[in-house]
C-alpha cells in the first residue's frame, strides 16, 4: 500500500487569476515575486503562493466528498461549508471552533473530519482564569496563579505544496484589465450607490511549475497516540482508504484548472505539459526537484531512494520510468495502490 506520494508538475496557464492577492480599493493587483535563475541572477515574475494551491486542493477534496461519490467521508461543520475555522461546530447560527480540554480529543477531531485529518488545524487557546473568565482588576500575578484551562492543539498537514513558479528561461505576461458593473435601473437614489462601478483586475500568463507531496502513511494517524497499540483514529475498515483516494483525486482536480480565484469568469486556460509522480510503499520520500529548473526530471530520479516507483506523462523517455499515455492512467494506478 502507498505510504508517500510526490508530484512534480509543469503546466501552461494563460489569463489566470490565481494570484490577485494585493487589493487596494477597486484595484486587484497581481503578486510579483523575486527569485534567482540558475546562474544566480535576480528575476521577478507573477507567482502563486503554496497557501493558495493548498486551499484549492482542500476545495477539491470538499467538492468530491459532497458531490463526487465519497459521501460516506465525514466533515466537520466548518470544512463542510469551506470555512478555514476547523475543527468547528454550528452553535445556533454561528460557526465556532472547537476548543479541546484534553489531549485525547485529537482522536475525535480526526475521526469526525477528513479535511481536519489531512489538511491539519491550529487551535490556539486563549488563556483564561480557572472559571474560564477574566476577572476585572486582577493583577498579573493573580492571573498567573490561577489554573489554566484548555490546550493549544496543532495538527500538521499531510498535504504539502510549493509555490507555483515560472519555469526558468520562459516568458511571463501580465495585464491589468478594466471591468465595469452597470445597474439596469434607470436611476439610482442619491446615497444608495452608483449606476456604474468600475474596477481593475490583473491577469497573468506563463509556463509554471510546482511540487507537492502527500504523506499517506500519516493520514488517520493520531500524533499524540503513538505509544498506543492503535495509533490510528481511522483504519482501512472505517474509511481510511476512502480518505486517501479522495486526497489523491483532488490533485487531479487541480491539473484540470480548478485552481483559480475567479472560477465563475476567469477559469485559467490550462495546458498540462509534464507530470512526474514518485511513490513509495515503504516510507517517506524526498521532495522532487522542481520542474522550474532544467534537467529536473533526471535529477529527481537520481535523488530518490531505491525502490521508489515512478509514473510519468510528458515528452521525455527515461529508462526505469513508467511512461503513461494519459494523466488518467497515472491516477488510476495510484488509486489501485491504495
Amino acid at each position: 500500500m502507498l505510504t508517500f506520494v510526490t508530484f512534480a508538475v509543469k503546466t501552461q496557464l494563460n489569463v489566470h487569476d490565481l494570484n490577485n492577492e494585493a487589493v487596494a480599493g477597486n484595484v486587484n493587483d497581481i503578486r510579483i515575486m523575486e527569485f534567482v535563475d540558475e546562474e544566480g541572477s535576480r528575476q521577478e515574475a507573477p507567482a502563486v503562493s503554496g497557501r493558495m494551491l493548498k486551499h484549492w486542493h482542500l476545495e477539491g477534496m470538499r467538492h468530491l466528498i459532497l458531490n463526487g461519490g465519497y459521501s460516506s467521508i465525514p466533515l466537520c461543520a466548518g470544512c463542510k461549508i469551506g470555512e478555514p475555522i476547523r475543527p468547528a461546530v454550528l452553535s445556533g447560527e454561528k460557526l465556532e471552533q472547537i476548543k479541546p480540554n484534553k489531549l485525547k480529543e485529537e482522536e475525535d477531531f480526526v475521526k469526525k473530519c477528513a479535511i481536519c485529518d489531512i489538511h491539519g488545524y491550529l487551535i490556539a487557546h486563549e488563556a483564561k482564569g480557572e472559571s474560564g473568565e477574566e476577572v476585572e482588576g486582577e493583577t498579573k500575578e493573580e492571573k498567573k496563579g490561577k489554573k489554566q484551562k484548555g490546550l493549544n492543539l496543532r495538527r500538521t498537514s499531510r498535504a504539502m505544496f510549493s509555490w507555483l513558479m515560472p519555469v526558468l528561461g520562459t516568458e511571463t505576461a501580465q495585464k491589468q484589465v478594466l471591468h465595469t458593473r452597470v445597474s439596469q435601473q434607470e436611476s439610482i437614489t442619491e446615497g444608495e450607490g452608483a449606476a456604474q462601478m468600475i474596477f481593475n483586475k490583473s491577469y497573468a500568463s506563463g509556463i509554471y511549475a510546482f511540487v507537492a507531496a502527500l504523506d499517506v502513511d500519516r493520514i488517520g494517524l493520531v500524533e499524540l497516540n503513538l505509544g498506543s497499540s492503535r495509533p490510528y483514529a481511522v483504519d482501512n475498515n472505517s474509511g481510511r482508504k476512502e480518505r486517501i483516494k479522495v486526497a489523491i483525486e483532488a490533485y487531479r482536480m487541480m491539473l484540470c484548472g480548478k485552481i483559480g480565484a475567479s472560477l465563475s469568469h476567469a477559469l485559467p486556460h490550462q495546458n498540462p505539459v509534464e507530470l512526474l509522480v514518485a511513490y513509495s510503499e515503504t516510507g517517506p520520500l524526498p521532495f522532487p526537484v522542481s520542474p522550474m529548473y532544467s534537467n529536473w526530471l533526471r535529477k529527481t530520479i537520481g535523488l530518490m531512494p531505491q525502490g521508489t516507483q515512478f509514473l510519468y506523462w510528458g515528452a521525455e523517455s527515461i529508462e526505469n520510468v513508467n511512461k503513461k499515455n494519459t494523466l488518467d492512467e497515472i491516477f488510476e494506478e495510484l488509486l489501485n495502490k491504495v
